[in-house]
């Protein structure tokens, strides 16, 4: 009976990480991993990642992707209040590798080792009865992604309740957020806010490459100006100066793809939508040493 018991979980956690590995979108993913994780005891979750570039020998925020599933009032408050960066346990993500409980930060409380803006955040989080959890440090999964999840227990459960449900669920919690975290980083996420068209993808993707402007015009029986228009208007659209920024941008977004099998159309993305991650949160350097390090400039605010 143990053995039929052993199979069957094992058969259901595939089942589960195929479920997300099957997403055809970040939605879709994380819709999964949500449901998946309530089932095991935590209905409150909170993802990020944050994309490196190194410029200039120091490594810098290009593109940051959050994904909550906190309360709607308290992260419209967070988010309003830019205070994404002084979330329970975010100072623990960002130094560390790993699983750790927050048992970590209300040490840290007792102590006096916290922040104001940190404590300020987390007595948010208390008073709506979201005072345990697990954090999920994902720094070192992926070359130059960077990323951390938060699991958050029932309103009114204790620390020492949540770790006793750890010991039987925490492995598959783990293993779901790390196949999350791989898996997002190559689907599409659809922000209003950063709105690339059809035609504006295609010029980008043949510019990327290798395509001047005169070859892109005569392909789409285009003129010219008209393609250097709709590059323009890429380059606002993605908050790029230049049009190599551009191409990175739309690329390190899942915008476009400029491998030999690129295409583009209006059958991929309809006009007006888009699949960019947002850009909360400020830029800065990000640590890639061990542990201890921090993002100073990302907690000042």
């Amino acid at each position: 009976m143990q053995e039929d018991r052993g199979i069957h979980t094992t058969l259901d956690l595939v089942g589960q990480i195929d479920r997300i590995l099957a997403a055809s979108s970040i939605e879709e993913a994380w819709g999964h991993f949500r449901r998946r994780l309530g089932t095991l005891g935590f209905p409150h979750l909170f993802y990020f990642s944050h994309r490196l570039t190194c410029a200039a020998g120091e490594y810098v925020i290009d593109d940051s992707l959050e994904l909550s599933g906190l309360p709607p009032g308290l992260w419209a408050h967070i988010v309003s209040r830019k205070m994404q960066f002084h979330l329970p346990m975010m100072r623990w993500i960002v130094g560390y590798n790993g699983v750790e409980s927050w048992d970590w930060l209300h040490q840290r409380r007792a102590a006096g080792r916290v922040c104001p803006a940190d404590l300020r955040v987390l007595e948010l989080f208390e008073r709506q009865g979201l005072s345990a959890g697990f954090a999920i440090s994902l720094a070192d999964r992926m070359p130059r992604i960077r990323g951390g999840v938060l699991l958050i227990g029932h309103p009114g459960q204790a620390q020492a309740h949540l770790d006793m449900l750890w010991r039987h669920v925490g492995g598959e919690a783990e293993m779901l957020s790390r196949v999350l975290h791989r898996c997002l980083v190559t689907l599409p996420y659809r922000n209003p806010d950063q709105v690339l068209t059809p035609r504006q993808r295609e010029v980008l993707e043949m510019t990327g490459i290798g395509l001047t402007s005169t070859e892109i015009a005569e392909r789409l029986s285009l003129t010219p100006p008209t393609v250097e228009k709709h590059l323009r208007l890429a380059r606002q659209a993605l908050g790029a100066r230049t049009t190599t920024q551009a191409v990175l941008a739309a690329t390190n977004r899942r915008l476009i793809f400029t491998g030999p099998e690129a295409c583009c159309g209006d059958e991929m993305v309809a006009e007006g939508e888009c699949c960019a991650p947002p850009d909360h949160g400020p830029r800065g350097p990000y640590p890639l040493d061990g542990p201890g390090g921090v993002i100073a400039s990302l907690f000042d605010s």
